[in-house]
């Protein structure tokens, strides 16, 4: 019987992630930031770059003619405050670029069919494909072997914890609040909202392993804590924080009793979004873990 769907995309996506991590441990970065204009240029001329305000026609595209490729990034974003050259935003669609070049599939599509590929980065578009080149830049950025340490020193996640990594890796706090997820020890997860719904999110294994498996989606916010928040400007036009509590029920798909879960609410202007990071008190889970044994 063939696996399901959704296990052999997590698969592909998960592979992705690793070939990012490989690619960032290759070029020899041993600490952050992790460059990818370097690891572009380093390819012997088989990538030139491009960047320029294409204002909403997309963040990336990757072109193959006559033995090379044009990689194309949005310099849009660089209006938005940032620390080096590019905003983090920036960075993260070169890589998301790069996975489309370094993963194999998608490099014989480019090659064999001559067609672009055309990206949303950073989480914003559901493609398969679009998914897997997200995970190679979330690994190529934040390599494990370089952020777990730092993301698992301190059980007690803060959002200040948060931008301080992402201030070390130049990296967005979205794509921070992602990774921190993906490689947590301790219950936490990320989540992003538009309109008023859960777009997407990332739950750590510490929830999974619970029974909290995952983040819901298309589904309306329905914390008071949260709406509150984003009553207060639900455009997100402007960057500010909050904070409140909820129930792990309001934002989670699973089985369990109640669990009460802390929140932190971030609005992020550039990506118009509200970005909602979770945690939980581990003794709350713990009957859980005793179930399962």
């Amino acid at each position: 019987m063939p696996e399901p769907l959704w296990k052999s995309r997590q698969v592909a996506r998960n592979a992705a992630l690793a070939k990012g991590e490989e690619i960032a441990k290759m070029s020899g970065f041993a600490t952050g930031p992790v460059d990818p204009f370097k690891i572009a240029e380093s390819e012997c001329g088989q990538i030139h770059l491009e960047g320029d305000d294409f204002r909403d026609a997309f963040d990336g595209r990757l072109s193959y003619h006559d033995g090379r490729f044009l990689l194309i990034y949005n310099t849009r974003y660089n209006v938005w405050a940032r620390n080096g050259a590019h905003h983090p935003k920036v960075r993260f669609t070169v890589a998301h670029e790069l996975g489309h070049y370094f993963l194999d599939r998608h490099r014989e599509f480019l090659v064999n069919r001559r067609l672009p590929i055309e990206s949303f980065t950073e989480f914003e578009s559901q493609h398969e494909v679009e998914r897997q080149a997200d995970g190679f830049a979330a690994g190529l950025l934040m390599p494990g072997y370089l952020v777990s340490p730092i993301i698992n020193s301190d059980a007690e996640a803060t959002v200040e914890s948060i931008k301080l990594a992402a201030d070390r890796f130049d990296v967005s706090l979205t794509s921070m609040m992602v990774r921190w997820a993906q490689l947590s020890h301790f219950p936490c997860a990320t989540l992003c909202i538009r309109d008023a719904r859960i777009q997407w999110g990332f739950v750590s294994d510490a929830f999974r392993s619970c029974g909290l498996w995952k983040a819901k989606r298309a589904v309306a916010i329905s914390g008071w804590d949260a709406r509150a928040f984003l009553a207060e400007d639900s455009s997100c036009g402007t960057f500010r924080e909050g904070s409140g509590t909820g129930w792990a029920a309001d934002w989670l798909e699973g089985e369990s009793d109640p669990v009460d879960v802390q929140e932190s609410y971030l609005a992020i202007p550039y990506s118009r979004c509200m970005l909602v990071f979770l945690t939980a008190e581990e003794s709350a889970l713990a009957k859980y873990r005793e179930d399962d044994d």
